[in-house]
């Protein structure tokens, strides 16, 4: 278990990673507040990007976090996974 969870803009270029990998070609002029719904992103690709997040990270998102608002684009999802990855680490 890592000492301290990632920065977000690491976060974000992972995640951003996961999707070109696995998932999209995210288009031209692509950033962390592109919508990813409208870039293509659809229920079997949150399925897909669910599993690339617990291969990279090691997390299982709950369902609860499995929402439009939290994987609307990169931004808010590397917020949402920071928090649950920060919840992780163990506390002294």
């Amino acid at each position: 278990m890592p000492d301290a969870a990632p920065d977000l803009n690491t976060l974000e270029t992972e995640l951003a990673a996961i999707i070109q990998e696995r998932l999209l070609d995210l288009p031209a002029g692509f950033t962390p507040g592109t919508n990813l719904y409208e870039a293509g992103l659809d229920s079997m690709g949150i399925m897909q990007l669910l599993l690339g997040i617990e291969d990279r990270f090691g997390i299982l998102l709950p369902e609860a976090d499995v929402s439009q608002k939290n994987f609307c684009n990169l931004t808010n999802l590397s917020r949402l996974l920071r928090e649950r990855l920060l919840q992780q680490l163990p506390r002294e």
